[in-house]
């Protein structure tokens, strides 16, 4: 069977045009991904770095905490419940929220905060949950760091055990680090991608109606002049 070379160079353009636009939406979608797993990386060393700075700030204000009864105590044996020192600095030099916890029972208490309501009341006395998803982890003694929202707003967040000397859990600090400056960040790339993808999208579409519109006039005429009838040169002869 012989194939019409027009035909073939035609149905190749438009299937390597139809590979390039979804390779195009492809690597879109992959740079909006790593720009999301770089976002996560630089907030993850943030968070760790500042919780660690927080436990710091305690230890440098209340020297070795104790457990009370219901609280936790300093090192001079005076409740820290109420006292926002550690937890405004911390809110004033790093921009975080953070939060010192008491274990009571199987749940962990909030004695000191710089987290506000709406009222403008700190949240004081409020629990943790046993249900939250960092109470598993900091009960097994670990860190623990995840995404979370707080008043409306996104935060990646970091839950740290606080232990006693004979390393049993009696309190929790956390510390939440905004994810806003990056997320604006992203965005922005994000709406540029998107505009850049949709012209390289409407100018490969062109290419390739071109493409179909030049192929088929092609076929057309190569249709029309093969079913012209051949007229012999020697009707045209003239005899002498």
């Amino acid at each position: 069977m012989k194939i019409n070379k027009t035909k073939l160079i035609a149905y190749c353009g438009m299937i390597a045009l139809l590979a390039s636009l979804i390779v195009g939406l492809l690597g879109f979608s992959y740079s909006t991904k790593e720009m999301d797993n770089i976002k996560n990386q630089l907030l993850k060393k943030n968070v760790e770095n500042n919780i660690n700075l927080t436990m710091k700030y305690i230890n440098n204000s209340y020297g070795t905490l104790t457990q009370g009864d219901g609280t936790l105590l300093d090192s001079n044996g005076n409740s820290i419940e109420g006292r926002f020192g550690v937890v405004d600095t911390v809110l004033e030099d790093l921009g975080d929220k953070s939060s010192i916890f008491v274990k009571v029972n199987d749940d962990f208490k909030r004695i000191s905060t710089n987290i506000m309501s709406e009222e403008n009341e700190r949240a004081i006395g409020t629990f943790l949950g046993t249900d939250h998803n960092a109470y598993q982890t900091v009960m097994n003694g670990e860190l623990y760091i995840g995404e979370a929202e707080i008043l409306g707003e996104s935060y990646y967040t970091a839950y740290r055990p606080i232990k006693d000397r004979n390393n049993n859990i009696i309190g929790l600090l956390f510390v939440g680090t905004p994810t806003r400056i990056l997320d604006n960040i992203i965005k922005v790339h994000d709406a540029r991608m998107s505009k850049i993808n949709i012209l390289i999208i409407v100018l490969r579409a062109i290419s390739l109606g071109s493409l179909i519109a030049l192929a088929s006039a092609s076929v057309r005429d190569r249709e029309l002049n093969s079913a012209k009838p051949h007229i012999s040169e020697e009707l045209f002869d003239i005899p002498e």
